[in-house]
């Protein structure tokens, strides 16, 4: 790997982390990319999951590149290992300076300073305007005040001072991700939710925020609830480079609401149709069900897509409503018959042990979820995520205080509801898995999707992760 010159060198890291699945990083995408137009060319990406970089593997990378700037983004769940990821960076060079990012810092904003004493600077919320203002500062000695740069935490003497989070209001103006920093071929074949139709794959982002205010859902709290859009054309013209430049085959739309508007929706799957663009394409992160109509279906059907995975959460009418998923348990059945009759193959997100659950409740999410005609289903333990509704309440009635980090992972139970034991809860959801998943339909449908050897034993690592560690 050879740079022009290594004294502006940035380098932005998906850190070590045992999460399975592994897709282009396109949260720092677009940070490299607001880089690149503020005139730093000298960015790199480094996905140490794609890499399978231990910590030993990180510190020599380091010591190759000498990076200026280390920016870091971070999951709850890899608290851990960016805090032993930021003592390298400072053992190598303490001048280096080090920024933290992402979901976790958005949620706990100056606490996030307070724990990773090492961090020089953090950002809440979107960075693509403040990090080439504070990259800037640092290395072109710019004269940018620090409380001038949006969303930046940073120490001043003895204290921590935040700035307030501003939102990118026109996403077509942030560009497309620098894909040569990423190139989806480069990345295995073990996308989020495990299988998938074509390879290359590439995640593709197109609105950002929520309007909807499930209490337990961190999207909110990263990226508002003001819903914004990148225009189609934007979209499609990525999908096409991407597909003719890249060879991309499936794109993994990542959105948390895409089918908010219907007539978005419909223009979206005209101009597929109009650009004979052959590709596949899934939802990960889920549609939101009451959105769905035939005519919405069939359109995406005919365009390309093949699978949806919905948030249906739970089989209780009284703890969906305490979730404010604004569902009810005839219309989820109702939407989940209407995907497989269009020819679409759904899949579900569920949630055990959420606050007040009974053993009865998740009883009866088990038995609604084998009931719904789904290709698969995955049952997460709840998350006290920081930030989120439920988690504020729990800490008011003082049922958790700071949560271990590590903890908020999908397999783990870093919370279990009074009158069921942490215990008791993995035992529920690993039963949970096993009575869906061990149904001839459900498991020969899943055996008939596997690729290869190689992609069978990534499934298997996930499963037995998912069964026994906790």
């Amino acid at each position: 790997m050879k740079f022009k010159d290594d004294k502006d060198m940035i380098l932005l890291v998906v850190p070590i982390s045992h999460t399975h699945y592994v897709m282009p990083p396109i949260g720092l995408g677009y940070l490299a990319a607001a880089l690149r137009r503020g005139g730093f060319d000298e960015v790199v990406i480094l996905d140490c999951v794609k890499e399978g970089l231990s910590f030993n593997g990180f510190r020599g990378f380091l010591e190759r590149i000498k990076p200026r700037i280390v920016g870091f983004q971070i999951f709850s769940y890899d608290f851990d290992s960016v805090v032993k990821s930021i003592e390298i960076v400072k053992q190598l060079n303490h001048e280096t300076k080090v920024l933290i990012g992402g979901a976790h810092v958005s949620a706990t904003s100056a606490l996030a300073l307070e724990e990773i004493k090492q961090a020089d600077y953090g950002f809440v919320g979107e960075g693509e305007i403040g990090l080439p203002m504070l990259a800037g500062r640092l290395l072109r000695d710019e004269q940018i005040p620090l409380e001038n740069i949006p969303g930046l935490i940073w120490r001043e003497n003895s204290s921590i001072r935040e700035n307030a989070r501003t939102g990118v209001e026109d996403l077509d103006s942030l560009g497309f991700q620098p894909w040569d920093l990423m190139p989806p071929a480069s990345y295995p074949d073990n996308p989020q939710g495990g299988f998938y139709k074509r390879f290359p794959i590439a995640p593709i982002s197109t609105t950002r925020g929520c309007p909807y205010l499930c209490t337990f859902c961190g999207s909110g709290v990263n990226m508002g609830h003001k819903l914004r859009f990148r225009s189609i054309d934007h979209v499609l013209d990525e999908m096409v480079m991407l597909r003719n430049d890249y060879g991309v085959g499936e794109f993994h739309i990542i959105d948390d609401m895409f089918n908010f508007y219907k007539e978005r929706v419909f223009g979206f799957c005209q101009g597929i149709k109009d650009r004979k663009l052959d590709i596949n394409y899934t939802f990960p992160n889920g549609l939101r069900l009451n959105q769905l109509d035939m005519e919405m279906l069939k359109i995406m059907k005919d365009t390309g897509a093949y699978a949806f995975t919905v948030g249906i959460e739970s089989g209780s009418q009284r703890i969906l409503d305490s979730m404010k998923k604004g569902l009810t348990l005839e219309l989820i059945e109702e939407k989940v018959n209407l995907i497989n009759s269009a020819g679409l193959e759904p899949s579900g997100f569920f949630i055990i042990g959420y606050p007040d659950e009974t053993v009865d409740d998740i009883n009866a999410t088990i038995n609604f979820a084998k009931r719904l005609r789904l290709k698969r289903a995955h049952f997460s333990n709840f998350l006290p995520l920081p930030g989120t509704e439920v988690t504020r309440k729990l800490i008011e009635r003082g049922e958790i205080r700071r949560p271990d980090w590590g903890t908020l992972f999908y397999s783990k139970v870093p919370y279990a509801p009074k009158g069921i034991t942490k215990k008791q809860l993995k035992r529920l959801q690993r039963r949970a898995f096993l009575e869906f998943y061990l149904r001839p339909r459900i498991l020969l449908k899943l055996l008939s999707e596997i690729k290869s050897l190689r992609h069978l034993k990534m499934i298997l690592i996930r499963a037995v992760d998912y069964l026994f560690r906790g």
